[in-house]
């Protein structure tokens, strides 16, 4: 599969990853890349202006390799920035690494450059409004079937120890009887 791409970001840093050559050895052959630093083995690299993009942005908001991607990009002051492959709709992770994304969404539409997505993507949905998202509706009806959910899996799990310490119980008797029948019958 051919995938186009103009610049390749590694924001990590390459001595964590040694240990995978084949990754580094793709890396080595982009056109272009960004990395923490200059690094010999990547001739076609460039070193990631950090302080200029922190003393510029701050430093809150680089969240993810996103953010790095997304103040870089409004530098080159294009009229349209697209996000393709960058919902962040997932728990874990992508909750520390969404407002980062979304505060370079707002640098740029205050730039007056056009941030575009897929419609399916949820990248470009604000977060809700704290403390004002109890008011909306359906706000309150996933909070209610959360709760309920909830209360369903707690009761399976209380079955399933209840059924788990039946199962030892009943264990305990076959092996009481088996070992009457193979010793005194």
């Amino acid at each position: 599969m051919d995938i186009r791409s103009d610049v390749f970001f590694e924001i990590h840093s390459l001595d964590m990853i040694n240990d995978q050559a084949e990754f580094l050895a793709w890396v080595k052959s982009q056109k272009k890349s960004y990395l923490q630093k200059l690094d010999p083995r990547f001739p076609n690299a460039l070193a990631y202006p950090l302080d200029e993009m922190v003393a510029k942005y701050g430093s809150y908001f680089f969240t993810s390799s996103v953010s790095y991607m997304f103040a870089l990009a409004i530098e080159q002051k294009p009229t349209h920035i697209g996000l393709w492959g960058i919902d962040m709709c997932a728990t874990e992770e992508y909750n520390s690494q969404r407002a980062g994304c979304h505060y370079f969404v707002q640098r740029a539409r205050d730039l007056g450059i056009e941030v575009v997505a897929p419609v399916e993507s949820d990248i470009l949905a604000p977060t809700p409004l704290y403390g004002f998202c109890g008011q909306n509706p359906m706000y309150r009806r996933l909070i209610a079937r959360r709760a309920e959910l909830r209360g369903r899996f707690n009761g399976i799990q209380q079955k399933k120890a209840n059924l788990h310490d039946d199962a030892m119980a009943l264990s305990g008797a076959l092996d009481d009887i088996d070992y009457m029948l193979n010793t005194w019958v």
